[in-house]
């Protein structure tokens, strides 16, 4: 359905507010209210161009100013701004074909294959609508995209994201929180999965798209000390971990398992007796056999 919305700016000079309204029901006007001031539909064999011109013969004469913005119900209306199609004088399902190829171009650009689509969209429109509301869902898994390169998009990503937890959230909920359209969704979770930070579940007839935890930080087991009985205990144990391209203090402590005392001494002893060679590179000294 193509929608036309109207906004009026009236003056105290000009007709009444009653009058106005009289005068756009007239032409099959309904009032709303909300950013703006009437709404009117626009029938599949009915011109854009001709609704235009009926708009401005009933405000003619009655010191009103208008503007005009025209919607169609496939756009994102989901979206916190309006998306506003140009006004061409072209009849609402050629409108809206145009729209779906424009879809299914973008459809393609993420790797889908949409062939059968786009042969129902120019034979059957109303089968293409009932094929194309799931299409997105059934192929979420074969989305090429794994990166966005849109920060509009990653915001997007960012903002579903942090929806989702470990018991899963639907479509519908995602779309209910956020205020973004089907396909938005979708295409983001996607995305996500993609990327590996979102999974799918199927939960009784619900479908459902859980956050994959991120992994778990590494936990560094703690160096096991076990003292030298003695001296030469421990020097044997530096020795027998020294490597010819060199190792750092930190290391030697670490693969001989001294207590730092011993460590320290043992090294000290080697170093003195040239059984190690230590050799200093900016801040850090390494140790090499001699």
């Amino acid at each position: 359905m193509i929608k036309t919305f109207i906004r009026v700016e009236m003056s105290s000079e000009g007709e009444s507010p009653k009058e106005v309204v009289e005068r756009m029901r007239q032409i099959g006007a309904t009032p709303v209210v909300g950013d703006y001031d009437f709404e009117l539909d626009l029938g599949d064999d009915e011109r854009l161009f001709d609704k235009l011109e009926d708009i401005h013969h009933a405000l003619r004469g009655s010191s009103v100013r208008y503007s005009v913005t025209t919607r169609t119900d496939i756009e994102d209306t989901g979206e916190r701004k309006n998306h506003v199609t140009p006004l061409v004088d072209q009849k609402a399902t050629e409108l809206k074909r145009k729209l779906y190829r424009e879809k299914l171009e973008r459809w393609k650009e993420l790797g889908l294959d949409v062939e059968e689509l786009e042969r129902l969209l120019e034979e059957d429109m109303d089968k293409f609508k009932e094929v194309s509301k799931d299409f997105l869902k059934t192929h979420l898994d074969n989305l090429s995209v794994v990166k966005d390169k849109h920060p509009p998009e990653n915001l997007l990503d960012g903002e579903v994201l942090s929806l989702l937890d470990e018991q899963g959230k639907t479509i519908a909920d995602i779309m209910s929180l956020t205020g973004y359209s089907e396909e938005k969704v979708t295409l983001s979770l996607g995305r996500l999965i993609s990327a590996g930070s979102t999974v799918t579940e199927r939960q009784g007839k619900a479908e459902v798209y859980k956050l994959v935890p991120p992994p778990a930080p590494a936990v560094r087991k703690q160096l096991v000390i076990q003292s030298a009985g003695t001296e030469e205990e421990a020097e044997q144990r530096i020795l027998g971990v020294l490597r010819p391209s060199g190792v750092t203090r930190g290391q030697l402590m670490r693969a001989s398992k001294l207590p730092p005392e011993q460590a320290t001494k043992a090294i000290a002893s080697l170093s003195k007796r040239g059984l190690v060679r230590v050799v200093r590179k900016g801040k850090e000294a390494f140790f090499y056999p001699s």
